[in-house]
């Protein structure tokens, strides 16, 4: 099981970006049952808002890339009260976004791996759960 964040999510629906394959392998790992995908729930909200605002993406282009999102039945993980205060924590500690914070968050209740493309945000806290989407062979 693994955690990813928008950052890889959005590169399944940008596919002129560094790491479009590498997250389409996870994906398509993830349909064949070798390897879960964990989510937070405000996941699809970060997709969407990335969508809307990077560049000239055409409306169509948008619903059917949310659509595709919502049928690869991602496993949706609804963060509690104690998540969020810590992921706020943590945050103000390391110079975060809480969103960014809650998925490292939930991949630490989880016992397993965040997978990110965000090269800042592996730089700053030094997680050793933690891994670059770049760095995946």
């Amino acid at each position: 099981m693994i955690v990813i964040d928008a950052s890889v999510a959005n590169k399944l629906f940008l596919p002129h970006e560094a790491g479009h394959i590498l997250a389409s392998k996870i994906l398509r790992n993830h349909i064949l049952r070798t390897e879960e995908i964990f989510v937070p729930e405000f996941l699809f909200y970060e997709v969407a808002n990335t969508l809307v605002t990077k560049g000239m993406i055409s409306l169509w282009k948008i619903t059917n890339a949310l659509t595709k999102l919502y049928q690869i039945n991602l496993h949706i993980y609804h963060p509690l009260e104690r998540d969020l205060k810590n992921a706020t924590h943590l945050a103000k500690k390391y110079h975060t976004s809480v969103y960014d914070m809650l998925y490292a968050v939930v991949a630490k209740r989880y016992k397993s791996q965040l997978i990110t493309a965000d090269e800042k945000f592996v730089e700053v806290t030094n997680f050793r759960f933690v891994k670059l989407l770049k760095d995946l062979t």
